[in-house]
């Protein structure tokens, strides 16, 4: 078996703010003789479905597409700002994601409509043969229901604002369910009051 890659991220999601990790000393051409890699990041955490709901771009539900897409993303660098040079080298290598769709079936927040489609970002894939994998990540399922916080960009897919809290599959269209880990209960009649107050 081969070693694992450990890339770690740290800041308000790396992904989602700047898409920059550092890892310890292992360069691009390393991945490629590994079976896996394994990104660590930090992400904000909520005490309150009132404060996702406040910090999220989008609120909606919806069902997840049966296809997806797995690409390395590379962000620019941040002007005016230099970076270390382990950072600068991750970000310049960029991150593997899986991009998935969910079709909007509510929206709760957000400048989306029901019909609309939303592309949404996570760490993790498999790509060239190698197997990415977020510690703590939960991946969005195909044709799953969920509910999802979101935040938004102009120049790239959403990401989830937590990998564990931002996301509640939806069992019998109106029950949200809480993944393990996740101590915020929220309900679809909580999040309509939100909507509306």
């Amino acid at each position: 078996m081969k070693p694992q890659l450990i890339v770690r991220a740290a800041g308000a999601l790396l992904m989602a703010a700047a898409l920059a990790a550092c890892s310890a000393g292992t360069d691009h051409a390393d991945a490629h003789h590994l079976d896996n890699v394994l990104y660590r990041a930090d992400y904000p955490s909520y005490a309150t479905a009132d404060e996702l709901f406040e910090r999220a771009s989008v609120v909606v539900q919806g069902r997840i597409d049966s296809s997806e897409q797995v690409l390395r993303v590379v962000q620019a660098a941040p002007q005016g700002q230099a970076l270390p040079a382990p950072v600068e080298a991750e970000r310049r290598e960029g991150m593997v994601v899986t991009v998935r769709t969910i079709k909007v079936a509510r929206v709760f927040k957000g400048n989306v409509k029901p019909g609309d489609v939303v592309q949404v970002k996570q760490l993790g894939g498999k790509l060239d043969g190698v197997t990415y994998t977020e510690e703590h990540g939960v991946p969005l399922q195909k044709n799953g229901q969920y509910m999802l916080f979101l935040e938004t960009y102009s120049d790239q897919p959403a990401s989830l604002l937590n990998p564990v809290q931002a996301q509640y599959p939806v069992e019998s269209g109106e029950v949200l369910r809480s993944l393990p880990g996740n101590g915020v209960n929220t309900s679809v009649t909580q999040l309509d009051k939100l909507a509306h107050r």
